[in-house]
């Protein structure tokens, strides 16, 4: 899935004609140079070794704005053939039109489901990680990948005023996820095989770029509900929990930034961030306002504390957002449960 170039479906200087018509041969050569694009190491093996084209028919990839990578593969296997690559992070959105597909992120394949036409894939990337590619003689492929890189989500949201969880944090890494394109959709996809102009021009370029958000828009959904496995924690992992329930306990961590804290722990912030979800249902920082909230109402409750001293022990400048917290958390504002006490 990674045969990605900048090359179109004419033969070119040093492109052998293929004897299937409308394709070409495609040797071992000009697939290291397309795989050098989403990664390195690229390596192969092949049934008949490298004297001949593994691959016939037409592969190419289209950068568009963003970063975006959108690679097609209309391709018959012309022998056995194994290929490896490790690859950079990002979002992999594949879409398989039609053919056989037996690709592994990881070691982990493709929830494919033996399927051979018009279905979806998104994996989740967030390390460099091993890739393999197998194919039978005589099978054929025709799909197109899209490369969303790891930061190109939140670049958009940040442009759009829309928040996103972080590729990354709350997303598995390999969290693959299976997704249903659409009949437009697929039609769609299919004009980049049929319509592929001689000249690419800009008109074209947005074409392609419209079919990329698309696919984008259909798998996103299905990668984010996908559930994040919890792996047990290591006897290390036990003993930052430990720690880290001992610096919730002593108040201390009220005061303290998130990177103090992950670093009193010896945790990373994302580390920090998860172990403290599943011990307390919260993050880091909602606790820590719960805390000062329980305080303040404590002060209220036991002393001559007025609001606005109360709104201060709860790190609140604004007395009005003070109530609004105060009352979303104990169902009753500060001044009421002042005059209860008062009475």
């Amino acid at each position: 899935m990674f045969l990605q170039s900048d090359t179109s479906a004419q033969v070119t200087a040093g492109h052998e004609p293929s004897t299937l018509a409308g394709g070409r041969a495609i040797r071992e050569a000009e697939l290291s140079h397309h795989a050098a694009q989403l990664g390195h190491s690229y390596r192969t093996q092949t049934s008949a070794g490298r004297a001949a084209a593994p691959l016939e028919g037409d592969v190419g990839v289209d950068a568009l704005a963003g970063g975006l990578l959108l690679r097609r593969a209309q391709v018959h296997n012309t022998q056995d053939m194994r290929c490896f690559a490790r690859l950079s992070p990002g979002i992999k959105i594949v879409l398989v039109l039609d053919g056989e597909v037996d690709v592994r992120f990881g070691g982990q394949p493709l929830p494919t489901d033996g399927r051979q036409c018009c279905f979806g894939v998104v994996v989740n990337l967030t390390q460099p990680t091993d890739f393999e590619r197998r194919a039978r003689a005589g099978t054929h492929e025709k799909s197109l990948t899209l490369t969303l890189p790891g930061d190109w989500l939140e670049r958009r949201a940040a442009r759009l005023s829309r928040a996103v969880p972080r590729l990354g944090c709350g997303l598995a890494h390999l969290a693959m996820a299976p997704w249903q394109p659409s009949d437009t959709l697929c039609a769609l996809a299919q004009t980049l095989f049929d319509q592929r102009p001689a000249v690419i021009d800009a008109a074209w370029l947005l074409h392609c770029e419209s079919l990329a958000l698309a696919m984008a828009a259909a798998a996103w959904p299905a990668l984010i509900d996908t559930p994040v496995p919890v792996k047990p924690e290591t006897a290390i992992d036990n003993r930052r929990t430990r720690r880290m329930r001992d610096l919730a306990d002593s108040g201390r961590m009220e005061r303290m930034t998130l990177d103090e804290i992950a670093r009193e722990t010896g945790m990373s912030r994302a580390s920090l961030q998860r172990h403290f979800r599943r011990c307390y249902d919260m993050s880091v920082q909602q606790y820590a306002r719960h805390q000062r909230l329980q305080r303040a109402r404590r002060a209220l409750a036991d002393t001559d504390c007025s609001v606005a001293t109360a709104a201060e022990i709860a790190g609140y400048t604004n007395a009005a957002n003070f109530t609004t917290a105060f009352k979303r958390m104990f169902g009753e504002t500060p001044s009421r449960l002042r005059h209860h006490v008062a009475d």
